[in-house]
Order: structure tokens, then sequence, then C-alpha cells
């Protein structure tokens, strides 16, 4: 169904309150609307200023590629996430909160933990919509439905203690005379609909496990093959690691270095964990002894020899995470033993971990004064510190993708800073906060961006 380009609509109007938006979702929105696709927002309208979750949206069938050029134009980057069925996840951050945004787009209505019970049911929501503000809405009685069965289906008739309310509303709103309903008596048994709102108008949300069991079963008993097929290809295929769209076979590598104390105790791992593809964290640096140490100390060469050894394989593992399509952190990369006053000298290994490593996409710069790192982690005296800290300014002005951060700032701020910068890198946005980029050999402690 498309949507007249003035706006207008035949479908009738929702009289509710506009519900709260966060900006960025509602630029999403708009870009939708804007391009004539029909849409709907398939679920939690009340939860749309910092979503607790996935924002998820139906569109028509045949129209997944325009999506992906209308979310990449206001901020929405692709990850390609296989074994989803038609789900298409786009990830954009908001610095100012720190917070990530998820959409969750699909061309059809499918339930089960690996997408395996197909349904007729996307054409029809899609015909019966209503519009409610910025919002495209199913009808009420089918959002109802739609609710119900994702709470039986995907999530196998589990309703914890934050469920309890939005099941209930659901039932109540919910109609035997309604097209869903229809589906769910054909596809089970006449009457299964009707005993379904029986038991969650009684108060009995608890007991959605044995109707959920006997549903599921009855959907698989209809389309045995196409179901345990799915299931299992779904299942295999997500073994493969998401990635960004247009990364396939190569990540995304962030080198990080600064002062010893600095580098180690930021956040920055934050960043691993929050990034919307999987993530790994390298340390290419010279490693202490280790619990071998003494011995391999009294061998000649034998320090420097485990220190080589130790980045060649941590090169290597960063290469591997990166073919997989990974955001690789790499802590302090191999040519950063080579600056003035390392332990780590010219060693062989370290040359051969730099020619290992993939190089990096982004480096970020930890920078903070010698004398104040000395005074507040001890460690190599002030005047070494410094002459270090130089040098890493000094690959800022050179490198165009490098960054400088002000290690003195709060850890929470360097970590959106740094993610805000990591994804600005992706996204093709430029970072707000307070960063610099390559800075003036005369200021090289300005936080402002030149």
């Amino acid at each position: 169904m498309e949507v007249p380009s003035n706006g207008q609509t035949d479908p009738g109007e929702w009289n509710g309150e506009q519900p709260d938006i966060h900006p960025l979702i509602a630029r999403a929105f708009q870009a939708l609307d804007g391009s004539g696709l029909a849409w709907v927002l398939l679920r939690g309208e009340d939860d749309l200023v910092r979503p607790r979750g996935d924002v998820d949206i139906l569109v028509g069938d045949g129209q997944m590629q325009r999506v992906d050029a209308l979310l990449a134009g206001v901020g929405f980057r692709r990850v390609l996430a296989p074994g989803h069925g038609s789900h298409r996840f786009y990830f954009s951050y908001d610095a100012a909160e720190d917070l990530w945004l998820k959409l969750d787009v699909v061309s059809e209505i499918s339930f089960g933990p690996y997408q395996q019970w197909h349904t007729p049911l996307a054409q029809g929501c899609l015909k019966r919509r209503l519009r409610n503000g910025l919002l495209w809405l199913p009808a009420t009685t089918e959002q109802a439905w739609l609710q119900l069965l994702h709470t039986m289906l995907d999530k196998g008739g589990a309703v914890g203690p934050e469920r309890v309310e939005t099941v209930r509303v659901a039932g109540a709103l919910a109609s035997t005379d309604d097209a869903i309903a229809a589906y769910v008596d054909r596809q089970v048994g006449p009457g299964t609909a009707a005993q379904l709102l029986k038991l969650v108008r009684s108060g009995s949300v608890e007991d959605f496990r044995g109707p959920a069991l006997r549903m599921a079963s009855a959907l698989t008993r209809n389309a045995p093959l196409r179901t345990r097929f799915t299931a299992d290809r779904n299942r295999g295929l997500r073994l493969i690691s998401p990635t960004f769209q247009g990364r396939v076979g190569r990540g995304i590598v962030v080198g990080v270095v600064g002062p010893e104390g600095a580098v180690e105790t930021t956040p920055l791992r934050r960043l691993c964990e929050s990034f919307p593809v999987p993530s790994r964290c390298v340390y290419l640096g010279i490693q202490g002894p280790g619990r071998r140490g003494g011995w391999v100390a009294r061998i000649t060469g034998g320090r420097l020899g485990q220190g080589a050894v130790g980045q060649i394989r941590g090169a290597v593992a960063a290469r591997y995470h990166y073919r997989r399509g990974r955001l690789v952190l790499v802590v302090r990369p191999a040519n950063d033993s080579l600056l003035p006053g390392s332990a780590g000298g010219k060693l062989t290994g370290t040359a051969l971990a730099g020619a290992l490593a993939p190089r990096p996409d982004v480096l970020l710069v930890l920078d903070a004064p010698g004398r104040v790192m000395f005074a507040a982690n001890g460690g190599n005296r002030a005047e070494v510190l410094e002459e270090r800290r130089q040098a890493h300014l000094e690959t800022a002005q050179r490198l165009p993708t490098t960054w400088v951060i002000d290690a003195a700032q709060p850890q929470p701020l360097i970590q959106r800073i740094a993610t805000e910068i990591v994804w600005g890198r992706v996204a093709g946005s430029a970072p707000t906060l307070a960063a610099s980029g390559r800075p003036e050999p005369e200021t090289p402690e300005s936080g402002g961006r030149p």
C-alpha cells in the first residue's frame, strides 16, 4: 500500500495523544513517511523517548532496499545479522544521552525464536493501519493480538512482572471479531482465540506457558518441514558474526595510545561492550613478566623475546577478529613500543607485529601532561612521559584519522567521546563532543576541535 506524497491518507485517523519520541527516531519515521512507503510501528509507542529495547517496524514486502537508503540518510546504519528471517537491524548513537537506538524492521510477521512460524498477516496489518501524529499503528485490536502472540510465541509464554500490565491491556483490547483471531482459530482450533482472551482477562497470565506450547505445537504440525528447515537454517546462520553493511570480511580497528595508567584504566573497553557488532580488545604493548617471568628473565634476551611473542600473538588475534567483521580495540598498537622511553626497544617482533596487525581505522590518543600522569600513576619519569606524549601528538598531526582526547576528563565522558568518534567513522558523521582532531603543535593540551 502506497501513501500519497502529500501525507494525506485513506485509513482512519487515530485520535489518541501523540507520544513523545526521541528526535533521531522521529527523523527515521519522517523519512519513511516522506518516501511513500507503507509502514507501521508494531508495538512500544509509549517507549520511544529512551527505548528499553528495539523499535519494531513493519514495512511493505519488496521495499527493504529502499529502507536501507532512507535510514542511512538520517543516521541509522544497518548491521548485517544473518539468521533472523526478514529482520533488518539499524543503529544510531546519541552521544549527548549516551544512548544506542536500534530499529528492527521486518517485511513479514513471523513468530518464534528463529522466526520459524510464518503468517500471512503483514499485508492486512498494513492495509488497516491507523495514523497517530508521526506514527502509523496497527488497528487497535490487531496491535493487541500481535502483542499477545509475541508474548506467547516469541517469549515462550513467559510473562515477567514488567510485562504483566502490557499483556492485561492487550487482553482487554483484543477481540474475537478480528482477522488475527480468525487466523489463530484456523491454525490452532476453533474457539482458541476466545479461550486465550478468557485466560488473560481472568488475570491468570502466569498460565500462559501451557497455551503457548499448544499453539507452538499446532503451528509446527501445520507446516512441519518448513518450520524445522527455517529454524535449523536460521540457527546455523546466527553463528556468522554480525557486521556492518558494506564491511563484510573487514571489521573496524580502533587503536588506543597514551601514557601509562591512562590507557589501561580508561573505560574505553566499555566501547566494546556497547557497540552494535561483536568486539574484542587486544593488547599489543610489551606485557609484564607473567607467571613464568622468573625463569624467563634469567635467559639472555628471554624477557624481550617473551614480549615479542606476546605482541605477535596479539597481532594475529587482531587480524582474525578484523576478518570476522568485528570491532577490534587495539590497546597500544605495536609501533607504540618504539616510542621514546618504551621498554620494547626496536624489537624485530614488534616490527613483525606491526606488519601483521590490521591498520587502525581510527587512532585515539589519550593526552595528558607528563607531570600530571607521573603524579597520578608514577611509573616512568615525568620527562620520559612528556617525551612520549609529544611523540603521540606528532602522530596525531600526521594521520587524518587520529583524534586526541583529554585524559583528565571524567572517565564516562571519555567513553562517550570515543564511542561517538568511532561511530562517526562508521556512519559518516562528525563528532560533536569535546575531542580534537589534528591539534596545532603549540597547543597540544587543547580539548576543543580546531
